[in-house]
């Protein structure tokens, strides 16, 4: 399996250089570079009328380009490619969308921007990336509340941090990538051991099962976009954040923090092994997949890649919630969001694109085999595709509901995507699990202090 990592975000058109997060999941391989009238077939015609903020007689001939990533699941590209040649087919526009891998993409914005020219619509992966491009983003407004009005409105906080700037929609969100717990129902049966739902439970249960030979699966390094997400999700259950709900940086070097921490230091000794020190992205996939992990928080990609490659240990594999702390239960989720750029000559075939996506989504959903998962609440309504037909899946149908982006509780911006990307908090658990707790939360306090420093959010 592919590693996932976060890649440095440069704007070079007056935006602040930044640093976003990345996506979650593995990265599948390229798709086909473009699509145009004509391709293989594979999904349903688009609506029959586009959005009312963008009538067809105003969308005739031209040309759209879209930039987006390669899907974790291929099948949804190939189902992506077969509506945009039918819907250009259809409106008489050129069409062509390119697929590259979400870890190239960062790069390819930024020379777009710099040159103020290249593709129409952006498929962003990147939660803050509507923060630090808003100044060449075409404003959404008018689309996205007609979108949330027709399909039950936005599921927020999530929609709004990554889709607004200042409170203006500068980009239509798209999905998100949950990030539940999975672990061995078989084992955990065996032990008297009930599901995890608190991160108290994980403790009391890894501790059982380490003993026997099934350690719990965190990884704890600067390597591995899990560490950051698993451990963001414990300090924010903690009622931890480098974070206020302005967007501006609190205070860290607190009694709060160094409880959470310690926490996770007990949680390492008693449930883990060194073996997560050193681990990739691919480090709890495989060991959840070679029967020897007993617990991982991981996109759904784990149990997808096991349902093919080891039935039957698949049928041994249930999915829980994220933990939950004293202070509640929250989960970094990864996102997508669309973007028109201001240079675009095509922004009403844009936002018309847009609208008949979603006449459609549920099928596109299908298509991800469950990874899409919607921010419109028409749309989560259970019971939902694929999450809601499989009972193990069912609890996912409410992932939205703590469902966060980088920055909790505030907004992402360019600060809280470099806290993530120089892996801060990920090292800072390091750095108490091999030393100290207090030097560790000291060190980490002092490295997001200069980084929101920096973008003048100290």
């Amino acid at each position: 399996m592919l590693t996932r990592r976060r890649f440095l975000l440069l704007s070079g058109t007056g935006v602040a250089a930044a640093v976003l997060a990345a996506c979650g999941g593995a990265q599948p391989a390229a798709s086909p570079s473009s699509t145009a009238p004509g391709s293989p077939s594979g999904s349903a015609k688009p609506a029959a009328s586009p959005s009312a903020a963008a009538s067809a007689a105003a969308i005739g001939g031209g040309e759209l380009k879209l930039l987006m990533r390669s899907h974790f699941v291929p099948a949804y590209d190939t189902w992506l490619d077969k509506f945009a040649a039918d819907w250009g087919a259809k409106n008489k526009v050129q069409v062509s969308v390119d697929h590259i891998l979400a870890g190239e993409l960062p790069a390819k914005w930024a020379a777009e921007v710099a040159a103020k020219a290249g593709h129409d619509l952006f498929g962003f992966t990147q939660s803050g990336a509507i923060n630090v491009y808003n100044q060449q983003l075409v404003d959404m407004t008018d689309l996205a509340e007609e979108l949330g009005k027709k399909y039950g409105g936005w599921a927020d906080p999530l929609a709004s941090n990554i889709g607004k700037f200042q409170g203006v929609w500068k980009g239509v969100p798209d999905f998100f990538i949950d990030r539940p717990g999975m672990y061995r129902k078989d084992l955990f049966e065996a032990n008297g051991l009930k599901p995890v739902d608190t991160w108290e439970d994980l403790l009391n249960a890894g501790t059982v099962l380490k003993a026997k030979g099934n350690p719990v699966g965190i990884a704890i390094n600067q390597k591995s976009n899990d560490a950051n997400d698993s451990w963001h999700c414990l300090l924010w259950g903690f009622g931890v954040s480098y974070a206020t709900p302005e967007g501006r940086m609190a205070k860290f070097d607190s009694p709060e923090t160094k409880a959470a921490v310690k926490f996770a230091v007990d949680l390492y000794q008693k449930t883990m092994t060194d073996e997560v020190l050193s681990w990739d992205d691919s480090g709890n996939n495989d060991g959840l997949a070679a029967g020897r992990i007993s617990w991982i928080q991981n996109p759904i990609s784990a149990i997808r890649t096991i349902e093919k490659d080891k039935p039957e240990l698949a049928k041994n594999i249930a999915i829980s919630n994220a933990p939950a702390g004293p202070k509640g239960r929250f989960s970094p989720v990864s996102t997508a969001v669309f973007g028109v750029m201001n240079w675009s000559k095509s922004v009403s075939a844009a936002k018309a694109f847009i609208a008949d996506y979603y006449a459609v989504y549920p099928e596109a959903v299908k298509a991800s085999t469950g990874y899409n998962q919607p921010l419109l609440k028409e749309f989560r309504k259970k019971p939902m595709p694929i999450l809601g037909e499989d009972p193990r899946f069912a609890v996912l149908q409410d992932f939205d509901q703590i469902a966060r982006a980088t920055g909790h509780p505030g907004p992402p911006n360019p600060a809280s995507a470099e806290v993530e990307n120089n892996w801060i908090v990920p090292l800072m658990i390091g750095r108490a699990v091999t030393g100290n707790v207090d030097e560790a939360v000291s060190w980490a306090s002092q490295r997001i202090e200069q980084i929101y420093k920096k973008h003048n959010l100290a």
